[in-house]
């Protein structure tokens, strides 16, 4: 994996952090609409993040 990547891949680990931070102050209390949509945003992007990583992870294997 190149420079690039590699930064790219810390990127979205930093990213999924975030949203897991988020994701644990969610947890608590009664939610509004807005705090359920947004939830799952960071769901749906937690998810894209998964599948990006595993792309590159994929990518790498096949350029060896």
């Amino acid at each position: 994996m190149g420079n690039h990547e590699s930064e790219h891949v810390l990127t979205l680990l930093k990213e999924l952090s975030l949203l897991k931070e988020l994701d644990d102050k969610y947890e608590g209390g009664p939610k509004t609409q807005s705090e359920r949509d947004a939830h799952r945003q960071r769901q749906q992007r937690h998810q894209e993040i998964a599948e990006e990583i595993k792309a590159l992870a994929e990518q790498k294997k096949n350029n060896e």
